[in-house]
């Protein structure tokens, strides 16, 4: 009887350290974060990472309100997705497994926004691995006054169509699926050619405007000092 006892002492014991060591590996792939910070001079970073199974990651980046955030991610695993969450309510402002791999919001309050990348459960379950490339890009500040009247080179507003101009001779502007030049191309317009203006917005430094041909087709996003307003 001694001897059972101790055996089924022994097994509690070895059980308790077990569910207590799964605990914390639990809690440690749950608390796995890192501060975003730009170099000096920048407004966006590149940052490359992997994730596994139900451990995650999330990225804290310190953002003004009024500022737009802008996040793109690329990866190895189709499971593999990204979330924004809004400072201390943790409230979703963005989820990647409903939107898609890009997200583009104007934030409504200063605080530490979180980035989160996460795998699906279903690849979760399955300890899948996901390699993964974000680019995330803070640019803007409060608005301080109303939209100004249509214009073509303006970020808001803007004319219902845009006419390509200023396109070399016998060469063609570049319509891209995200409004980056190492983005893949949708399709090629060419001088003259009527574009439907969808909004336009800042990378870097360089003015992206989303665009469609007349009927809806072929949307994308185009290099904005190609673009004029369209007479008609």
């Amino acid at each position: 009887m001694r001897m059972w006892r101790a055996f089924v002492g022994g097994v509690v014991a070895m059980a308790l350290v077990a569910v207590a060591e799964s605990g914390q590996q639990t809690a440690v792939a749950q608390e796995r974060s890192a501060r975003v910070e730009f170099s000096r001079g920048q407004s966006s970073t590149v940052i490359r990472g992997t994730v596994r199974g139900y451990e995650g990651v999330n990225y804290r980046i310190n953002v003004r309100g009024g500022q737009r955030i802008a996040v793109t991610m690329d990866s190895s695993n189709g499971s593999n997705y990204f979330n924004i969450l809004a400072p201390d309510s943790g409230e979703a402002l963005f989820n990647g497994s409903v939107s898609g791999d890009f997200a583009d919001i104007i934030v409504p309050e200063s605080g530490d926004y979180v980035v989160q990348v996460y795998l699906m459960r279903n690849a979760a379950r399955r300890n899948e691995q996901a390699r993964f490339t974000l680019r995330i890009e803070v640019t803007g500040g409060r608005p301080a006054a109303a939209p100004q009247p249509d214009f073509a080179d303006g970020l808001s507003g803007g004319p219902d169509f845009f006419q390509v101009a200023g396109v070399t001779p016998g060469d063609a502007l570049n319509i891209r699926s995200r409004p980056s030049a190492q983005s893949p191309i949708v399709t090629r317009v060419v001088n003259g050619e009527i574009l439907r203006n969808g909004g336009c917005r800042m990378t870097g430094q360089t003015r992206w405007c989303r665009v469609s041909r007349p009927d809806g087709s072929a949307s994308g996003w185009a290099a904005g000092r190609f673009l004029i307003e369209a007479s008609n």
